[in-house]
């Protein structure tokens, strides 16, 4: 099996932002299938075929923005416990297409990880929530329903009328402070209005104070929006401190004659994870100049570019990826060496 995970294989399709979606995340091993047990070259490849399938999603490499989000979560976790100076906070900035929200998820996994480590265990506990920004939210009822999908509670008394129910804080409260709740995962943060700044962010500071529990935010201008908000809700501090949010960058990686070995790396990573029977280890270092000219450095378009390749590699018989398959792929167009700053 390519896909390893405790629960049932329907849960792998949930959104990460319901618990039984969260777990099946957090549950799930990808393993890459033995090359040599599979079909030789020249075969008509199955509809299910493993390699396939293992090649349209493959392991998630470690960039480094997500080695920086190990340190951070276990940073995050000794500074759980109880603190007169309040929970930690943290933003993921940068531009879109660069991996934000597997790094926010990344955060969740290990944070979630080290507490299955340390503490004895409990199916009740409930350590991460992960949520999606909602849309317009012009009360805290509306803020609230996010939470409460995650957990499960039902929350609309007539589906056909829309008409929520009462406020969910109560019972999402509850919730996080008897399951052991100490993280929030927010993703999406860029989709408030400026209008809307304060009633989400007066909502996700009761829920951190009242829960003593973390919030991650992530999206485009995270670091911006999160203290503006801040700005909007007190005076400015006295001195020189601006007491802005720590912020995590996450940005495309470099590339050039004098500046190549991360993203080497990230390629390198990439190169030994394919199981295609022409692969040579260290043929797609060869092809890394290509690589950043197609991404431009950014890790969706990157992981894309590659797994497809591979995929059509074995479909068209070559098992090994080519530029021109590279080419093929249908991923937009960057600049060779794009300029971008947080």
């Amino acid at each position: 099996m390519t896909f390893h995970h405790t629960g049932p294989d329907s849960d792998l399709f949930l959104p990460a932002t319901t618990r039984r979606g969260w777990q099946a995340q957090m549950d799930r091993v990808v393993v890459p299938p033995d090359l040599t047990a599979s079909p030789p070259t020249g075969s008509v490849p199955a509809g299910d075929d493993p390699r396939i399938r293992y090649h349209a999603t493959m392991r998630t490499v470690q960039t480094p923005a997500l080695k920086k989000a190990v340190a951070i979560a276990r940073r995050l976790w000794l500074a759980s416990s109880p603190r007169s100076e309040g929970p930690l906070h943290l933003a993921i900035d940068g531009p879109g297409e660069t991996g934000m929200t597997t790094v926010l998820r990344q955060i969740g996994r290990v944070f979630e990880g080290i507490l299955r480590d340390q503490l004895p265990p409990d199916p009740k506990r409930i350590p991460v929530v992960h949520i999606n920004t909602p849309l317009a939210p012009s009360s805290k009822l509306d803020m609230s329903i996010p939470f409460a999908e995650f957990l499960g509670h039902k929350h609309t008394k007539d589906p056909e009328s829309g008409q929520r129910s009462i406020d969910m804080t109560g019972p999402i409260c509850h919730v996080m402070k008897t399951c052991g709740t100490r993280l929030v995962l927010v993703d999406g943060i860029d989709r408030l209005d400026n209008s809307e700044l304060k009633t989400a962010f007066d909502y996700f500071g009761y829920l951190g104070a009242e829960c003593n529990v973390s919030f991650v935010y992530c999206g485009l201008g995270s670091r911006e929006i999160v203290n503006g908000a801040r700005r909007s809700k007190r005076p400015a501090s006295p001195g020189n401190g601006s007491g802005g949010i720590p912020t995590l960058a996450v940005l495309p990686i470099p590339y050039s004659a004098d500046d190549y070995d991360l993203f080497h790396g990230v390629v390198k990573a990439f190169d030994q994870d394919l199981r295609l029977h022409q692969h040579k280890p260290g043929d797609l270092l060869n092809l890394a100049t290509h690589l950043h000219r197609r991404s431009g450095g950014y890790t969706k378009p990157l992981s894309y570019l590659i797994c497809q390749a591979a995929q059509e590699a074995i479909e068209a018989g070559v098992e090994a990826i080519t530029q021109e398959l590279i080419d093929n792929q249908p991923i937009g167009v960057f600049d060779e060496d794009p300029i971008l700053q947080i």
